[in-house]
């Protein structure tokens, strides 16, 4: 009762009444600056950190000249010299310890460097301070081993940290030698593998266990632990833990293998931009069972073109197409839905390079010899159970119509571009079903006026298309060689017929000379041509390597 009379007394007080008067926002704003200031007045670095700061912001500038920078970063060391530490840790300061590292000569980084041994690992794990261990690491290769030896034993804790699994990821993959990658990976083998892999060895995993064969379970039983923990810290996305998964799925048993996969599953887009991770992903989609495959292709649809333009990542997709015998689903979920993005991925790359392997499969004109080993290798422990070659032929009867459509549709713009160009060529001489659209459509272009800029007759691109579709019909070469006979080259003729000699000696020489070799149209072309035999020889003396080539075949008496 007492409590509430007292309440009622304050509350019914004068003091109660009395208004403050209300502050503007400039004030309020003076205040709190002012309130900033007096706290940071009490940090005994205070003075050092202010004094640095106003060095700083000249030494940062990217105009200076190079004797001002030389000054400006000997005033620095005068002020921070002894005093690194007690810095590090703070925002703005950190940011001029960095730009000193970046700056400075090798004395003065050296100094700097000395001043921070022995907080690397903390520094790693403080949201402004791993910075400047990517900057130590980046600008003092001599302290590497020195910043490597106090990670040494704490890399299982670092690579799952949130701050330091980029400071990790940093020294594996920009900044480390080889003997020191293997140093970082080897704490992923155990603590016991991590001792006998000590600094200055080069030994790789299975050089270890080829020494110590015994250890090989204990081994994985630990890489297992240490890998699903970074699945749980979201860790995933770093390079050097790809490596260390595709060294475990390599080695370990189908248990092993097919527990890890479970957690993978609905991850994989997230490492397939390295190589290792590509890797990874592949043996996944090798290993896993067609319902595991559904739900990966599930979990790719909304990356599959960033995955198709990727280096590395475009390949995970050919090793979809080989070992997923729902063909069906391919051509709905992933080839309908890269058409959507067409005109870019032709375009691009390696984006183009999944149509072309629907289009050619394991030809070495668009796979370099070692991806295609790569690819071999990998039907051998494929858990698919439809032949290779009925899956292609499904896969490419399922892709041909909206690819011949995109060549109907966009002709005019894919056949004028490199890499567009030349899926366009595969498009019209291995897709299957009926072209004749898409003919129709590079006839049109053909019958424009040819005074026309870039004609496609002439442009170097798209006549090398318009030749190739001539010579499909005849050509003794499975690459050049159209799957269904094309009938181009009588079309092409009843078209060109009147400017004939004007393609003959001019960039288009090469398609008419195409046409002169055609068995369907060297008869009158030839015909067509004598009478032109003193322009063509003009154009050949002109340097045109076509006439010189036509000109020689109207000469031949054979």
């Amino acid at each position: 009762m007492a409590y509430t009379e007292t309440a009622v007394k304050r509350k019914d007080g004068p003091e109660a009444h009395t208004e403050q008067p209300k502050k503007s926002k400039i004030e309020s704003r003076m205040e709190q600056r002012n309130t900033r200031k007096e706290r940071k007045a009490h940090d005994r670095s205070f003075d050092m950190i202010t004094e640095a700061k106003k060095v700083w912001e000249q030494l940062r500038r990217g105009d200076i000249k190079r004797e001002e920078q030389k000054a400006l970063m000997e005033k620095m060391m005068t002020i921070i010299q002894g005093r690194v530490q007690d810095v590090i840790f703070k925002h703005d300061a950190s940011r001029m310890i960095q730009t000193c590292l970046k700056k400075g000569n090798g004395e003065q980084r050296n100094q700097i460097t000395e001043e921070l041994k022995g907080k690397y690992e903390v520094l790693s794990k403080s949201m402004y301070g791993k910075f400047i261990v990517l900057k130590a690491l980046e600008y003092c290769h001599w302290q590497r081993d020195s910043i490597l030896s106090e990670f040494r034993t704490h890399v299982r804790k670092l690579i799952r940290h949130k701050e330091a699994s980029s400071v990790i990821e940093g020294f594996y993959a920009q900044f480390s030698t080889a003997a020191q990658r293997n140093e970082l990976l080897a704490e992923f083998y155990g603590p016991e593998m991590t001792l006998f892999n000590n600094a200055g060895s080069s030994k790789t995993l299975e050089n270890l266990l080829e020494t110590m064969p015994e250890k090989k379970e204990p081994v994985l039983k630990y890489m297992a632990d240490m890998l699903k923990g970074c699945l749980d810290k979201g860790t995933l996305v770093h390079s050097i833990v790809h490596k260390a998964l595709l060294q475990y799925l390599t080695l370990a048993d189908a248990k092993g293998r097919d527990e890890l996969m479970s957690l993978l599953r609905d991850s994989l887009q997230e490492i397939v931009h390295t190589r290792e991770g590509a890797r990874v992903a592949m043996l996944c989609l090798s290993y896993s069972s067609p319902k595991d495959k559904k739900a990966i292709i599930k979990s790719f649809k909304p990356f599959l073109s960033k995955i198709a333009q990727d280096e590395h990542g475009y390949l995970v997709l050919l090793r979809l197409l080989d070992v997923t015998d729902d063909t069906v689903l391919v051509a709905k979920a992933v080839v309908d839905e890269l058409c959507k993005h067409a005109k870019e991925l032709f375009a691009d790359k390696f984006g183009r390079r999944f149509f072309l392997y629907i289009l050619t499969g394991r030809n070495t004109r668009y796979l370099s010899p070692e991806t295609v080993q790569q690819l071999v290798a990998g039907d051998e422990i494929s858990t698919s159970k439809k032949d290779l070659k009925v899956k292609a032929t499904e896969l490419l009867s399922a892709s041909s119509p909206s690819l011949i459509k995109m060549v109907k549709n966009d002709a005019p713009v894919l056949m004028r571009e490199k890499m567009s160009s030349q899926v366009v060529q595969e498009i019209m001489l291995h897709a299957v079903g009926d072209k004749s659209d898409a003919i129709n459509a590079i006839l049109e272009l053909v019958n424009e006026n040819i005074e026309k800029e870039n004609h496609v007759m002439e442009h170097r691109f798209a006549n090398r298309i318009i030749k190739a579709m001539v010579k499909a019909d005849s050509s003794e070469t499975e690459n050049d060689k159209a799957v269904e006979p094309l009938n181009f080259a009588p079309q092409l003729l009843d078209i060109i017929r009147p400017n004939i000699g004007h393609f003959a000696t001019n960039h288009g020489s090469f398609v008419v000379l195409a046409l002169a070799e055609e068995p369907s149209t060297a008869k009158e072309v030839k015909k067509e041509l004598k009478s032109l035999k003193k322009e063509i020889k003009q154009a050949a003396e002109d340097k045109n390597p076509g006439a010189v080539k036509l000109l020689e075949l109207l000469n031949d008496k054979k």
